[in-house]
């Protein structure tokens, strides 16, 4: 499903090449904002929102079996799995 996957020099954005050639752009607010971690979840419940620390970057890109990455980001969050099927759906509305 994924042919590779990097950052930019600077962590803000992460890039996925898919095997059918395509390629999409995910910030790092996008991305941490759309966690779907428990830690993440509550702090939507609680406060309606994500806060993003100022110049929020990707700091790991860390595979989960054959179906995903773990994303750890310069807040400490480091508790996001994105499974492929999530970043495809990611990139569809917020490719940037």
């Amino acid at each position: 499903m994924i042919e590779q996957m990097m950052t930019d020099s600077g962590g803000t954005r992460l890039t996925v090449t898919w095997e059918d050639g395509g390629q999409s752009h995910l910030s790092a607010e996008t991305l941490r904002v759309n966690a779907r971690d428990a830690w993440t979840k509550r702090e939507i419940i609680d406060t309606g929102t994500v806060t993003l620390a100022p110049g929020l970057t990707i700091t790991g890109i860390h595979p989960v079996g054959g179906y995903g990455v773990n994303l750890w980001f310069s807040d400490g969050h480091d508790k996001a799995i994105f499974p492929f099927v999530y970043l495809r759906e990611l990139s569809d509305t917020h490719d940037n």
